[in-house]
């Protein structure tokens, strides 16, 4: 009999996803409250009309709207500046439309409402370690792009970026967004290379969580489906923008990706990603997507070297989950014997070469074109942490990982 492990697992948000649910959108801010701040991106909203036809439904059924846009990722300093404009009178309730920085800042200024002191002093590793109490304006998150899985995560991320910057979350399982709306309608619009980086932050997080050494059977489950679905749309949605299916495969698996690294953990390459978004003015979907398959290369070929001398070892185990992984991204659902080595061999190759086929093929720069230099790599790597990454890593090999995206 297998004995499965024990586990915990995070709250999700309540989930409403479907093509055309941004309609519904006015209908469920008005339940939540009379007051609404709405938090955009800089472009998206307005091209499309979305944004004059939910301001229009809104102003029927609510009391006041204040708009703010973000066009950057977001900072402390932003967050403070919008928490005092809006502390007094709070409104009863925000919702923000957009990318991940947008739903990063929604959350964060939710969060810091209720407090007056700043939010540096609740970031972690570099704030001064108080505890948030938790309270919070109720929040509701709506994505653009198919990424990062903030709609579903208790981490708002905030970023300084220069010579002494950093990257790091402001944390608290009540942070978790009220509720998450994803209509794969509002990704169509999104250019090819936002979603192609975006994309590729989705499948970092799927496969990071899925060969974390904190994933349990509900978080592989979660993510083997979602894996299967990039894998058939991921390319679609990047060369065939108005395709819908493929957005909507996308629109999950990074909805996926959020619930799922919020329970497992990730690995090596958002470890580095912190160091590269706190240094460079690097978007953290690129960051993730470019440095992907040179992780996920250097994962395996360690545990193949580990796994050597014993199948029966836990490095084996994991060279199974790529192989699985592998054989999903590469739509070949029907893995086989999954016991027999060649087959285990041959999935983990052919995850390695789709996801550089991808980088090569697709939209997504490399670390030189943010001005990253081999000189920097020392500093990079020596700053990333891989808590829950499959195998142990040296500095040296993190900076080979790096520079094979420069």
């Amino acid at each position: 009999m297998v004995e499965i492990t024990a586990f915990e697992f995070a709250s999700t948000p309540n989930i409403v996803f479907g093509c055309g649910a941004f309609a519904k959108l006015p209908s469920l801010i008005a339940e939540k409250g009379e007051r609404v701040l709405l938090i955009t991106g800089s472009s998206s909203l307005q091209k499309t009309g979305n944004l004059k036809r939910l301001t229009a439904d809104l102003e029927e059924k609510v009391q006041s709207i204040n708009l703010e846009e973000v066009s950057d990722e977001p900072s402390p300093e932003l967050v403070n500046k919008l928490a005092e404009k809006y502390r007094s009178p709070a409104p009863s309730i925000i919702a923000a439309v957009g990318g991940g920085s947008v739903l990063d800042t929604g959350k964060a200024v939710s969060a810091m409402i209720p407090c007056e002191d700043s939010v540096m002093v609740y970031l972690e590793g570099v704030g001064e370690g108080k505890q948030h109490s938790g309270e919070k304006v109720p929040f509701i998150a709506v994505p653009t792009t198919s990424g990062t899985g903030s709609e579903a995560t208790k981490n708002a991320v905030l970023s300084r970026v220069g010579e002494n910057g950093f990257k790091k979350s402001l944390r608290h399982d009540n942070f978790v967004p009220d509720l998450a709306l994803i209509d794969p309608e509002l990704v169509q619009s999104c250019p090819p290379d936002i979603t192609a980086a975006s994309g590729m932050d989705a499948i970092s997080q799927l496969l990071g969580a899925y060969v974390s050494t904190e994933a349990s059977p509900l978080t592989d489950s979660l993510a083997l489906k979602a894996l299967e679905m990039a894998g058939n749309s991921y390319y679609l949605a990047v060369t065939e923008g108005k395709n819908l299916k493929a957005r909507a495969d996308m629109a999950y698996s990074a909805l996926i990706s959020g619930i799922v690294l919020a329970n497992a953990g990730l690995g090596v390459v958002h470890g580095a990603a912190s160091p590269l978004g706190g240094y460079y003015d690097i978007p953290h979907g690129v960051a993730c997507g470019t440095l992907l398959p040179a992780a996920v290369n250097k994962n395996i070929e360690l545990l193949r070297k580990e796994a050597r001398e014993d199948r029966r070892t836990e490095s084996y185990q994991f060279l199974e989950k790529f192989a699985r992984a592998g054989a999903l991204l590469n739509q070949e659902a029907e893995l086989g014997r999954m016991d027999v080595e060649d087959q285990v061999e041959k999935y983990c190759d052919m995850l390695i070469d789709i996801l550089q086929e991808w980088v090569e093929k697709l939209p997504i720069s490399r670390l030189g074109e943010y001005s990253i230099r081999e000189a920097d790599l020392r500093k990079i790597a020596a700053e990333t942490g891989c808590k829950n990454n499959p195998v142990s890593l040296s500095k040296e090999q993190i900076e080979d990982i790096l520079r094979a995206r420069l």
